[in-house]
């Protein structure tokens, strides 16, 4: 009731939305919490650590032998893949790529910094920053409402990923998330979880790699540790303090507050 986070976060709006649980304060804030909870429930949160550890193994076959390559468009593409699959619910074929294209674009837009600054947001033509930023995000309002519309008419209850457990939430009230407000949720999940990871990831990399200590107590847990899967990673000391570290280092975003 005292320390509000959405009053301070009210900049991100125009990305997020005004439904976002990180707009929201007080008894709103409680309801839309509740009903984000499920989903990231332990046993829901081992079936995604499993997509993360194969969406990871895909990236990392990729990477080029013998020459150097740049690692943070490779961390992205882990992350948007996690969270397309883990989140949205889109799996390989030429949805999850249109899809990914656009959600692509629209946040390289958003990417530059000011346009957090309000006087920065208007739109001046297709081609303002703030222009390329209302028509992008216009056609992923589309897509994203016409993917809700079509979950609520064929409700499919053995779907797993976050959109669909959403889809199914109800409030103490018994009343369910409106479109908008799924839609802001998801959006939130998408940027906050998206080029976050990826650039924690890359900073992750970054020490480990510069620390041949760090890098050799590392690999010696991993390899002790036999076929990874996502109950045995959580369970790995030194790879957790390895990521706190990396975190402490370099936090993906030092400017939070609360009024």
């Amino acid at each position: 009731e005292l320390l509000h986070a959405g009053e301070f976060n009210k900049t991100l709006s125009a990305f997020l939305g005004e439904h976002s649980v990180l707009m929201l304060d007080g008894k709103e804030h409680m309801r839309h919490r509740k009903l984000l909870l499920p989903p990231f429930h332990g046993e829901r949160m081992q079936v995604y650590g499993q997509t993360m550890i194969d969406e990871t193994n895909a990236a990392i076959d990729d990477w080029p032998i013998g020459e150097p390559f740049a690692m943070q468009p490779s961390t992205q593409r882990i992350t948007m893949r996690v969270i397309l699959d883990t989140v949205f619910g889109f799996k390989e074929g030429d949805k999850r790529a249109r899809v990914e294209g656009i959600i692509k674009e629209l946040l390289d837009i958003a990417a530059w910094a000011p346009l957090l600054l309000p006087f920065m947001q208007v739109d001046l033509g297709p081609w303002s920053p703030w222009g390329k930023w209302v028509r992008k995000s216009a056609i992923a309002d589309r897509v994203l409402l016409d993917e809700i519309a079509q979950r609520r008419a064929a409700r499919d209850d053995s779907r797993t990923d976050v959109m669909s457990l959403l889809l199914a939430a109800r409030d103490e009230q018994g009343n369910p998330m409106t479109d908008e407000e799924l839609r802001d949720e998801l959006i939130t999940l998408l940027v906050a979880g998206h080029e976050t990871t990826a650039t924690a990831l890359t900073w992750a990399l970054r020490w480990i790699l510069d620390t041949p200590r760090v890098e050799e107590r590392l690999r010696a847990e991993l390899a002790a540790a036999g076929p990874l899967g996502p109950e045995k990673i959580a369970k790995l000391e030194y790879l957790d303090a390895v990521v706190r570290e990396a975190l402490r280092l370099n936090p993906v975003i030092p400017i939070v507050g609360r009024i």
